[in-house]
């Protein structure tokens, strides 16, 4: 590969960039939530899976009614922490995740009913799921209880690939039936996830994916790289099997290959670039995972980002629910994120693009970003249109390694704090001697 002078800048931000994610334990809660929070959004994590996906980066727990309801009744304690420490905050989104949040499709109802008791519900509601667990049933359930807006776990329509690498039995037939059922239900956004760089997956294999996801007509395609994390079950099988994805130039120039194909035929099929990994015929109607400015981890194992900080909540359900019987929020560790004009600015280019007025701003603060605009202009990775700087397809490519990069060493990094969080966990419940929470709720 010949050598990239802008490769080499990205890395070194992206080197920067992770170095400052560094967990460390909470102990007291001014040190990650603010006395009050007037609007927000939450992700309630079910920490129960149906079965273990090869490449799941942080895995839930096996299915077990009576966990399953303790887990509901300490959800229903967490959020009276919050409620009373933070105020009847302005929720602005539920986001669902897991897990396999379908598995408790009957107390759908119950857990969205505690939701709006402890907070002013007022956005919609999302949640993740299988296609393998779509049935009528699990889709009235859902359906009747509030959720909204899906987002399905396609992950490739290839019967090989989900058989051999991401250890699901589906055929590519059941898929399609499921899609269709759930785009039968009036649903006011779907959203499906793909992965590209799989292997044994070509380049025509990601685009005809695509193509059959616009057939189907689902309103949104995210699309993420395979992150061969070191812990995972596939990483390990490839290694074993001695998987090459595909002869090329190099890692960088085989995903940004791929990566381009997916933007060119997204545009073809009218879904506009939402996000580097996410396109939507109506991007104004939907807001991904974890992407508000604001929002509560809620339920075991789960992550928010409130008050600039990533905060890790305990992940064991026992554990879990030992804190909150003692009158503690489930929080373990967090991590502070840098807040200066640069970080800003790269994380509105993860939306593809930035306001004039906006960056005006930015620049008052820091001067210093003008020559990184004039140089990302003269690289060819900004042009202009209308009232915005809008990334060029070079650019994006090296937005979708850098976003990879980030995101594998936060998930490595928070692999390891739940990691550490477990094996405290089997031993005596330590807690800290001041109380995290001093109000009393009803």
């Amino acid at each position: 590969m010949p050598f990239d002078p802008t490769l080499r800048f990205v890395d070194k931000m992206v080197d920067r960039v992770n170095s400052s994610v560094s967990f460390k334990r909470v102990t007291k809660l001014e040190d990650v939530l603010p006395e009050k929070v007037d609007r927000t959004s939450l992700n309630i994590r079910i920490p129960f899976c149906a079965s273990r996906c090869t490449y799941c980066a942080l895995p839930g727990q096996v299915y077990d009614e009576k966990m399953a309801g303790l887990f509901l009744a300490g959800l229903n304690e967490e959020l009276k922490l919050y409620a009373s420490y933070l105020g009847k905050s302005k929720v602005e989104r539920v986001y669902i995740s897991g897990g396999t949040p379908s598995l408790l499709h009957k107390e759908m109802e119950a857990l969205l009913s505690i939701v709006s008791d402890n907070f002013d519900l007022q956005g919609d509601v999302a949640m993740e799921a299988s296609p393998a667990d779509l049935s009528d049933e699990v889709l009235d359930d859902i359906k009747a209880a509030g959720v909204n807006q899906l987002s399905i776990g396609v992950q490739t329509f290839d019967e090989n690939i989900l058989s051999n690498y991401l250890g699901r039995k589906m055929r590519k037939a059941d898929i399609i039936s499921a899609l269709e059922r759930v785009m039968g239900r009036d649903f006011d956004y779907v959203n499906i996830d793909l992965m590209f760089s799989l292997p044994q997956q070509t380049k025509q294999m990601i685009i005809d994916d695509i193509e059959l996801a616009s057939t189907i007509g689902v309103e949104g395609i995210s699309t993420f790289p395979l992150m061969l994390l070191e812990y995972t079950p596939m990483t390990k099988k490839m290694e074993h099997d001695g998987v090459v994805i595909e002869e090329g130039s190099g890692p960088y120039e085989d995903e940004k290959e791929r990566y381009l194909a997916i933007v060119q035929s997204m545009r073809e099929h009218h879904y506009k670039l939402r996000t580097l990994w996410s396109f939507s015929t109506a991007p104004e109607r939907y807001e991904g995972p974890y992407e508000h400015s604001n929002f509560i981890g809620i339920g075991p194992k789960a992550w928010g980002v409130v008050n600039n900080r990533i905060t890790l909540n305990s992940p064991s359900v026992v554990y879990y629910i030992q804190m909150l019987e003692e009158g503690f929020l489930p929080l373990y560790a967090y991590s502070e994120l840098r807040d200066y004009p640069l970080a800003r600015v790269a994380r509105r280019f993860y939306y593809g693009k930035i306001h004039e007025d906006e960056l005006a701003t930015l620049v008052k603060e820091d001067g210093s970003l003008r020559k990184y605009i004039v140089l990302m202009k003269a690289s060819g990775l900004l042009k202009k249109e209308g009232e915005f700087l809008v990334l060029t397809d070079k650019a994006l490519a090296y937005g979708n390694h850098a976003t990879k990069r980030i995101a594998m060493a936060t998930l490595t990094s928070m692999n390891e704090m739940f990691q550490q969080a477990t094996k405290e966990s089997k031993g005596p419940m330590v807690v800290s001697q001041e109380p995290m929470l001093g109000l009393e709720t009803e």
